[in-house]
């Protein structure tokens, strides 16, 4: 079973910085911002489904735009790890999956199941399963496992 481990931008309606913003308390961190902290778990249960529903709209740009979807998902600082190894920032990542999006029998489906996030609000996983088709010796070989994307929230919302 292999996992894919990606950082990726999320993005959050305008509504939910609006509540946000009403529904915590500013911390400072270590490098002197600060951040929102909420033990507000309306707030918090909100986050994870929009969370869920970036993650299948994700799938689905893959799905309409191939590697430009997959591509466009992570932060010019992502990172994925697949097979043991990392592959760091967007022209990494699009060397390490360009054979496999060039493959004419590949296929990638995914759904997320879970998602968590922190509460500042900025970082987040979601946990899933996937179905990858790939060109196999005889044919097209099905792979099947889980998945845990990383998901950080950019400065932009």
């Amino acid at each position: 079973m292999e996992e894919l481990v990606m950082r990726r931008e999320i993005l959050m309606a305008a509504a939910v910085v609006a509540t946000a913003c009403s529904a915590g308390s500013e911390s400072t961190i270590g490098d002197g911002s600060s951040r929102l902290v909420t033990s507000d778990s309306t707030l918090m249960a909100q986050w994870k489904v929009e969370l869920i529903e970036a993650d299948r709209g994700f799938e689905q740009s893959v799905q309409k735009t191939g590697l430009g979807g997959w591509l466009s998902a992570f932060a010019p600082d992502g990172m994925m790890v697949s097979g043991g190894s990392s592959y760091i920032g967007q022209e990494g990542i699009r060397r390490a999956v360009l054979p496999m999006f060039a493959d004419p029998a590949f296929e990638l489906r995914w759904d997320p199941t879970l998602a968590s996030i922190g509460p500042s609000g900025d970082l987040g996983y979601t946990i899933g399963t996937y179905n990858m088709t790939i060109s196999g010796e005889t044919g097209p070989a099905t792979q099947t496992g889980s998945y845990l994307t990383v998901w950080r929230r950019q400065p932009n919302g």
